[in-house]
C-alpha cells in the first residue's frame, strides 16, 4: 500500500489516468457506472485523503459523462 495523503488533491487521479492498469480499473467502472468499484480499487492500493477521494469521483464524473456521449 503506498501512503499518498502528502501529495496534492489531485494525486490519487493522477495515478488513474496515468497508469495503465489502474486506468483501465477506472474504465471498467464507469462502464459499470459504479464509483464504489474504483474506491475499492483505491482503497487496496493506497492510503489517501479525503480531498483526493473527492477529486477521484470528481474525475469518474467527468470520465462517465465522455462515456456516455
Amino acid at each position: 500500500m503506498t501512503d499518498i495523503r502528502h501529495y496534492s488533491d489531485q494525486e490519487l487521479s493522477l495515478l488513474f489516468l496515468n497508469d495503465e492498469g489502474l486506468y483501465r480499473e477506472l474504465m471498467k467502472g464507469v462502464r459499470l457506472n459504479r464509483f464504489s468499484y474504483v474506491r475499492l480499487i483505491a482503497y487496496e492500493h493506497f492510503v489517501y485523503n479525503d480531498e483526493q477521494l473527492q477529486d477521484l469521483e470528481e474525475t469518474f464524473n467527468d470520465e462517465l459523462k465522455e462515456y456516455e456521449n
